[in-house]
């Protein structure tokens, strides 16, 4: 029964498992087309732009970093009548997904990229979580 538990187990977290390159392909799935507009007005302002010499514009787009505290923990290892305690400490995890954008001189969306990519809170991309959906 505990076998079938682990695999069990072990096959939910490997569907869980996704990559930026799935971040970037529901990206321009579900942005590549529509206006810069729209997707600003959902996900809120870009942070940065820049003009591009051929009339096109190029964004960066950034989520709000968030910060995970994760606790120290410690085992024991007992050797016959001695037990010996290790302790990891405690540590600070960053999440956060950037995007850059290139949009057309109609401000039509033509390309669109995850720039900066963090580990997310439930799947390996951040950017995954944000604009993938579920996992796959």
């Amino acid at each position: 029964m505990q076998r079938i538990l682990t695999v069990a187990f072990v096959a939910l977290m490997l569907s869980a498992c996704t990559t930026t390159e799935q971040a970037n392909t529901a990206l321009a799935s579900r942005f590549k087309g529509q206006t810069a507009d729209s997707f600003f007005l959902r996900f809120g302002p870009p942070v940065t732009s820049y003009d591009m010499d051929d009339g096109r514009r190029m964004f960066v787009w950034a989520e709000k970093q968030k910060n995970f505290s994760t606790p120290s923990t410690s085992t024991v290892n007992v050797i016959g009548n001695t037990a010996f305690v290790n302790t990891t400490p405690g540590s600070n995890v960053e999440v956060q997904c950037q995007v850059r954008l290139v949009v057309n001189k109609s401000g039509v969306i033509e390309e669109i990229l995850a720039q900066s990519d963090s580990i997310g809170v439930w799947q390996m991309s951040r950017c995954n979580e944000v604009f993938g959906g579920k996992a796959s």
